[in-house]
């Protein structure tokens, strides 16, 4: 019998895990896992929202057979690295994904002399092949993730790489 012992509720978060499936020419499998900020009166950890939907959408316009593998809330201490724990593989890959201001083309006059921010993010994405294959080196390792400019300081706010 082992104890555990929540964390406390300023540390609740979500473990989001997309499963990344390499195309027919370079076929591999890995998991791109990252955290949100869980909080049930805003976040649903089970349906995601918005961020959770085009971080998905941006990887899947590169590796169109990628899915979300699971959602799972994290409550308790040590339930993030036993959970980070079942992923491991052979290989780790760091990916950056940057999420970028979209601006509607129609307001982009308005716009000129503005400055926005982009945040780009590193990520591990853990691969099911051995350190030193030849598949590690033909795996995209940049994501570009448009957001809306007017929400994306708040936005970026809610998501930890792991």
């Amino acid at each position: 019998m082992t104890t555990i012992e929540f964390l406390p509720m300023n540390e609740f978060s979500v473990l989001k895990v997309i499963q990344i499936e390499g195309p027919d020419w370079n076929w591999f499998t890995g998991y791109l896992p990252y955290l949100r900020t869980f909080n049930p009166k805003v976040y649903d950890s089970k349906k995601g929202d918005f961020l959770d939907e085009k971080i998905l959408e941006t990887v899947k316009q590169t590796l169109p057979k990628s899915f979300l593998r699971f959602s799972e809330e994290i409550l308790f201490k040590g339930q993030l690295d036993d959970r980070l724990r079942t992923l491991e593989g052979g290989s780790r890959k760091n990916v950056t994904i940057q999420f970028f201001p979209l601006i509607p083309y129609e307001q982009a006059p308005t716009m000129l002399g503005r400055q926005f921010s982009a945040y780009p993010m590193g990520f591990d994405m853990r691969l099911l092949f051995k350190e030193g294959s030849e598949k590690k080196h033909n795996i995209l390792d940049f994501f570009l993730c448009n957001l809306p400019f007017d929400k994306i300081d708040d936005i970026v706010k809610t998501i930890k790489p792991i």
